[in-house]
């Protein structure tokens, strides 16, 4: 007996018809009935009325059709659980990464590598929050590193890391070879800000800054530029004022050259990170990916604070 006699049971019982059910396992009639009747010689019992319109259950059949749907299902749960293991062991998980998280995300990379050497990782690019949105809504991505704000539709990890605020400067600034500034350090320095809607939480939190330390920022708006992008790196280099950002900027492999990136010592000067994936999703790579991302930053303490000082 296997799970073809099984099926094959359960056609007929519901079609009352060799020929419909044969028709609708797309087999020919002559094999179904010797499936049913391996079955019926196996089991020692007749499990159904043969008469010119079809076949009936007998009292027998009715009393084990119950079984062998339960058999059935249990048997299909089983292949669905092989497939989701098989998935986890050789799949593929999609990571959107935000503006200069790669750090954090190779580090949750090595450690998932680990239990899923086969499992192929692919990275897209999510520079601002509607980007990991958009990604993760569409299913182009599994799992999206960024800083809030997050959607309520989404699960978010608990913090990541709390990502220290860097001032971005040109190379020749007087603070340029300084470890850390201050928010009054850059007093009288112009802000270049790009649009809110890039990254608000960044923001609010730059302003905020400014009003902690008592200061007024002299702003300059740079709607179509910014300090992950060429145009805002000319704006800086060029000494037209600097930019209060997260993530060093890169112009390819090696950091971009023309400009100084300087962490703030100001208290509040942090954002955090986190891990957010679609509510609902049991994928076993998607699982296995986020609780390794919870072991290496959500329970290491120490992790979290060397991010926040970089």
């Amino acid at each position: 007996m296997d799970f073809r006699h099984i099926r094959a049971f359960i056609a007929v019982a519901d079609a009352s018809s060799v020929t419909k059910a044969a028709q609708r396992l797309h087999i020919s009639q002559p094999p179904l009935t010797r499936q049913i009747q391996q079955l019926e010689q196996e089991l020692g019992l007749t499990l159904f009325v043969r008469h010119r319109h079809g076949v009936v259950l007998t009292e027998g059949g009715r009393r084990l059709l119950e079984k062998a749907r339960q058999w059935d299902q249990a048997a299909a749960e089983f292949a669905d659980a092989a497939e989701q293991l098989k998935a986890a062991q050789t799949g593929r998980l999609r990571v959107g990464i935000g503006w200069g998280l790669w750090d954090l995300v190779n580090v949750a990379r090595v450690q998932f590598a680990k239990d899923h050497p086969d499992t192929l990782i692919e990275a897209l690019d999510a520079h601002c929050h509607f980007d990991s949105d958009a990604l993760l809504r569409n299913q182009a991505i599994d799992v999206a590193f960024a800083r809030p704000p997050f959607d309520l539709e989404f699960q978010v990890s608990d913090v990541v890391a709390e990502e220290r605020i860097q001032a971005i400067l040109p190379a020749d600034h007087p603070l340029a070879n300084r470890s850390s500034v201050s928010m009054t350090d850059l007093a009288t320095t112009t802000l270049l800000l790009w649009d809110r809607h890039i990254s608000p939480v960044l923001y609010d939190r730059v302003l905020g800054l400014y009003a902690a330390a008592g200061l007024t920022p002299r702003t300059l708006p740079t709607p179509h530029a910014g300090p992950f992008n060429h145009a805002g790196l000319m704006q800086v280099a060029s000494g037209r004022g600097i930019y209060l950002c997260l993530g060093v900027p890169h112009t390819g492999p090696q950091p971009a050259s023309g400009v100084s990136v300087v962490p703030l010592t100001d208290p509040d000067a942090t954002v955090d990170v986190c891990a957010a994936s679609r509510k609902g999703d049991q994928s076993p790579v998607v699982i296995d990916f986020l609780a390794a991302v919870n072991r290496v930053f959500v329970t290491d303490d120490t992790r979290v604070a060397r991010f926040a000082a970089r």
